[in-house]
């Protein structure tokens, strides 16, 4: 499993676990990285895509490839999609980014192609889509304003994600209280990410920000940059 999931791109920790995960994925493939773009909703303009590009390029990686979900969903980039290396995610409505891909059925498609191994690196609303469910959104202030009903997402993770979190969420996931949620919720500061990268045949994960689990297990975490070997992507997506 080869995933990044991002609160802001542009900070310095992000952009190191971008080398990394970049890095990674380049072994495996031996040349150039081709990266494909799925946009949360239409940008007409390429604004947001055009960013990106040039994100990447400083990272000796082409983004050659544009989804758009809605109205000029093009089954030809669908699959030119599916043959890059790395998928990303972009930032923007959580609620409406869901929305459209379930009307699309792209999360079973977007779920095979990273057990076969595909990188996908997730920024804001992305990151949430990697997730179980979105139901963590309206805590960095998205609101459900298509009237989503069904907020689970691609549970490529085990764990909800908080882009974007204020200190006094940071303050508060250390705190012993109650969660209406099942899973824990990773609450990532503006500057951190959380990515996993595979080398040399093992599973690594660093870790940042702070999370709070269920009270049915009576967990408060707080994470640090931590080093972890854990199990293929395939085995702990066929667990769950």
């Amino acid at each position: 499993m080869n995933i990044a999931l991002l609160s802001n791109p542009s900070s310095d920790n992000a952009q190191t676990a971008i080398a990394l995960l970049l890095d990674s994925v380049k072994q495996q493939a031996g040349t150039k990285l081709n990266i494909g773009y799925i946009a949360s909703e239409p940008d007409p303009q390429r604004q947001y895509y055009s960013q990106t590009q040039a994100m990447y390029q400083a990272h000796n990686a082409e983004l050659n490839v544009y989804l758009e979900l809605e109205s000029d969903f093009c089954e030809s980039s669908l699959k030119s999609l599916l043959s890059c290396d790395v998928i990303h995610l972009s930032g923007g409505d959580t609620f409406r980014f869901l929305k459209a891909l379930k009307q699309q059925k792209l999360l079973p498609v977007l779920r095979q192609y990273s057990v076969d191994g595909g990188a996908i690196i997730g920024v804001s609303a992305g990151a949430m889509i990697i997730t179980p469910s979105i139901a963590s959104a309206p805590l960095c202030g998205d609101n459900n304003d298509c009237q989503l009903d069904d907020l689970t997402a691609l549970n490529i993770v085990d764990f909800m994600f908080v882009p974007h979190a204020t200190d006094k969420q940071l303050k508060d996931a250390q705190q012993p209280h109650q969660t209406k949620h099942q899973h824990t919720i990773c609450f990532c500061p503006e500057t951190q990410p959380y990515f996993r990268y595979r080398v040399n045949s093992k599973l690594l994960a660093s870790q940042y920000g702070k999370s709070r689990k269920d009270e049915s297990r009576s967990l408060i975490n707080t994470f640090n940059p931590v080093t972890l070997e854990l199990k293929s992507a395939r085995e702990s997506i066929h667990q769950r």
